[in-house]
């Protein structure tokens, strides 16, 4: 259920407590209250990626606090939030990770904090607004954005919509990451059976998809030429793979995305730096380091810092996979792709 934002925090966390930031007075409150904290802590499943390093050391030269970041695989993140939960020892200020993962946290394990009101949450897109659940307790921070990936010579047509996958001439041609398990391929599942319904699916699943955990791995077996298609395909990798016959693409309809999100950990040890770091990610600074990785911002006005591969390829967004049980989605898929 979408619900409003919550004007001031529900909650108090331990130490310094967090103002309620309704007017700039009141902002700059919390940003002094910050500076006495003196330091923040990240923890994010965003492995390897150099955008929270720039964060990191952005956010100390605006407002000299120093944010530490830590990047662990996202089911061992939910499981170091929650063991410092039950020993009472809480290290983590900010949580960054996908919407759907942070709402399962909040609900299984209770260690999602409400944030309250932030400047900067009035500059997300219209786009991503109309998308966003449990507002409150995350905060969209970029999206991971999907589209295809093929090979140049056997797809040197390739398709335009989403109902050209259906297309027979690529019968045995499609290879897609997992259908039937969490991740990327599922949340495509998810979003493209919610608007083309399951008749769409009985007729995809008709033409033989293969499937893959091994994201990096199909980018070679597209390359190589032993499929034409990999869906869904992650399009910040794209720059990566320049020089290779392979291309990426973006359907007339959209991508499909995955939004990653922020959040405030409960009795956060620094509750105003947690905030603070949370409204600089969507700032235009903090969002043009997301934007220079070929990660989709979530505000206008960035999208010039992509990197070049990714600027001739539409930002239009289909949707995002909403917060259905991952169990609910992975059974539909398992009953259309035997």
């Amino acid at each position: 259920m979408r619900v409003a934002i919550a004007l001031i925090l529900a909650l108090a966390a331990p130490g310094v407590r967090p103002v309620a930031a309704q007017t700039p007075a009141d902002w700059d409150k919390v940003v002094a209250a910050a500076k006495a904290e003196g330091s923040v802590t990240l923890y994010t499943g965003l492995v390897g990626n150099q955008t929270s390093k720039q964060i990191a050391e952005g956010f100390r030269t605006k407002y000299g606090i120093r944010a530490d970041v830590l990047e662990v695989r996202a089911t061992e993140l939910r499981e170091r939030i929650r063991t410092e939960k039950v020993s009472n020892r809480v290290l983590a200020d900010v949580m960054n990770t996908s919407g759907l993962q942070t709402r399962e946290i909040s609900m299984g394990d209770g260690t999602i904090e409400t944030f309250g009101a932030l400047p900067n949450l009035a500059a997300i897109t219209k786009t991503i607004q109309a998308d966003w659940e449990d507002r409150g307790i995350h905060a969209p921070i970029f999206n991971l954005r999907y589209g295809l990936l093929v090979n140049t010579a056997l797809a040197a047509s390739p398709p335009r919509t989403y109902a050209d996958l259906l297309d027979p001439r690529w019968k045995g041609k499609i290879l897609a990451d997992e259908f039937r398990a969490a991740g990327g391929g599922q949340s495509f599942f998810a979003v493209t059976f919610a608007k083309f319904g399951r008749d769409y699916h009985d007729k995809l699943a008709a033409q033989g998809v293969v499937f893959t955990r091994d994201q990096r791995a199909a980018e070679r077996r597209i390359a190589s030429g032993e499929f034409a298609i990999y869906l869904p395909f992650l399009l910040n990798y794209l720059p990566a793979l320049k020089g290779l016959p392979v291309r990426g693409v973006v359907l007339d309809e959209g991508v499909t995305f995955t939004p990653y999100s922020a959040s405030m950990i409960k009795n956060a040890p620094h509750p105003n730096a947690a905030r603070l770091l949370i409204d600089y990610m969507l700032s235009r600074e903090g969002q043009g380091f997301y934007a220079a990785e070929g990660l989709g911002s979530v505000i206008d006005g960035v999208d010039d810092r992509a990197p070049e591969a990714l600027r001739g390829l539409s930002q239009k967004l289909l949707g995002t996979r909403a917060m259905d049980p991952e169990d609910r989605m992975a059974k539909l898929a398992t009953d259309i792709y035997k």
